[in-house]
């Protein structure tokens, strides 16, 4: 793998003004350019870029979700801190807002970069499919799917956040503006939906289905967080239009579908990786006991055991998954809750019936601990555990009287020193 991007160093700060990161998956044709270390902004304007600039947004894209993840699931309960890294230990106390945490400063840069790629990548290939110079359409999919997945991740971390574009920077978006980038990306997969459909591609069709069940769920979790400081009375999304997506990708998808980001293959560093497998400085919590057996869940130890597989990924090429079958159900449970509870409780069942696991009974009517039960096994170290202890009030045995996650639900990372020293619009 080669990373192909530059950057510059202004009274602004660090900001990318080529932006190329290339995976070479068993090929190194994939652009015609006789020295890639050299490429100008002229390269990534000719439809022969088209394939390095969609590798190139997954590049961005997978690095920058390690970094984020390290942040955010350690402020979770799915991570704790055992090194000497103090960063890890704030977050893991639960002081989130913390402007200086070298951990919030170095990832930063990480995420923003896939934004500013995902964009570029979109506006280039969207050029070249309009003028028929795209030759494989699914090249524009795919890169629509990875630009809506970096704004969700965005929406999903932080509290605000700035779209510089190259040497121009850029205000804030706004705390009270952060859901936009869920409408953003569904705007983006509306479009890959559309061109699925259109070149007849079952499999990106799905994905696209999938990550749009996906934002449309988690701006409903938005909603009931923000304005922020309160645990919702009501945490149960509904209404949001995700139960037709989330059914619509699994009438496509097989029984236990899993799509994942893969840092083995092109040996891609992933940053949470490094951080629990190689160093040390954080480690995966001990495993839960199921609801209903009072057993260990098999489903976050199988996951915490592929995690650290470090036989088949070494210490820092575990994969992390991004798209599943099991979040579709419980997204379609978790919204029919209180409208059909027969169909809420099947699918909880379906997906408990992937590894044996006895059945949610009539009996048993506590439908906000099955979904939080639930989602917190199926979708361990996917980024979504914070924002669902918020939103169903649980707390992690970590966190500290006073700070930011016990005193204000909902709170998320903020735009860092860095970007604040370095941006004049902050």
């Amino acid at each position: 793998m080669e990373r192909l991007f530059q950057k510059i160093t202004t009274r602004y700060g660090a900001i990318p003004i080529l932006v190329l990161s290339i995976l070479f998956m068993g090929s190194c044709g994939i652009m015609d350019v006789e020295n890639p270390n050299s490429l100008t902004e002229e390269d990534v304007s000719i439809p022969s870029s088209a394939n390095g600039l969609k590798n190139g947004v997954l590049s961005a894209l997978m690095t920058g979700t390690g970094w984020t993840y390290a942040s955010i699931s350690t402020v979770s309960d799915e991570i704790y801190w055992t090194g000497s890294y103090e960063s890890y230990k704030t977050y893991n106390e639960g002081r989130v807002a913390f402007e200086e945490n070298e951990i919030t400063v170095a990832g930063y840069p990480e995420i923003s970069e896939a934004r500013y790629m995902s964009d570029l990548a979109v506006t280039r290939l969207e050029e070249f499919d309009s003028n028929g110079e795209l030759n494989d359409r699914s090249i524009l999919v795919r890169t629509y799917i990875y630009a809506a997945l970096t704004r969700i991740t965005i929406a999903d971390t932080y509290d605000n956040f700035v779209f510089s574009d190259g040497r121009e920077t850029s205000p804030p978006i706004g705390e009270e503006n952060m859901s936009q980038l869920y409408d953003q990306a569904i705007s983006m997969l509306n479009e890959a939906v559309s061109i699925s459909r259109e070149i007849e591609n079952e499999t990106y069709e799905m994905q696209a289905l999938g990550v749009r069940a996906r934002a449309k769920h988690a701006k409903g979790v938005w909603e009931k967080l923000n304005p922020k400081g309160d645990v919702p009375q009501d945490p149960l999304v509904s209404g949001t239009g995700a139960s037709d997506d989330a059914e619509a990708a699994l009438d496509l998808m097989t029984q236990d579908y899993k799509a994942q980001f893969n840092y083995n293959e092109p040996q891609l560093q992933n940053y949470l990786a490094n951080q629990v497998n190689s160093r040390g400085e954080i480690t995966l919590s001990d495993p839960f006991d199921d609801i209903k057996t009072g057993e260990e869940d098999p489903r976050v130890v199988d996951i915490q055991e592929d995690f650290e597989d470090i036989g088949t990924y070494t210490e820092n090429y575990s994969p992390l998954t991004w798209l599943s079958a099991r979040e579709m159900r419980l997204i379609i449970a978790e919204e029919a809750v209180g409208t059909n509870d027969t169909e809420a409780r099947n699918q909880i069942n379906a997906v408990r019936a992937l590894d044996g696991l006895p059945d949610m009974e009539l009996t048993d009517t506590n439908f906000e601990e099955f979904i939080e039960h639930e989602r917190r096994a199926n979708l361990y170290l996917q980024g979504r555990r914070l924002n669902d202890m918020y939103r169903f009030g649980s707390q992690s045995d970590n966190w500290l009287s006073g700070e930011d996650a016990l005193e204000t639900p909902g709170i998320l990372l903020p735009i860092p020193a860095n970007e604040r020293l370095a941006n004049p619009d902050v």
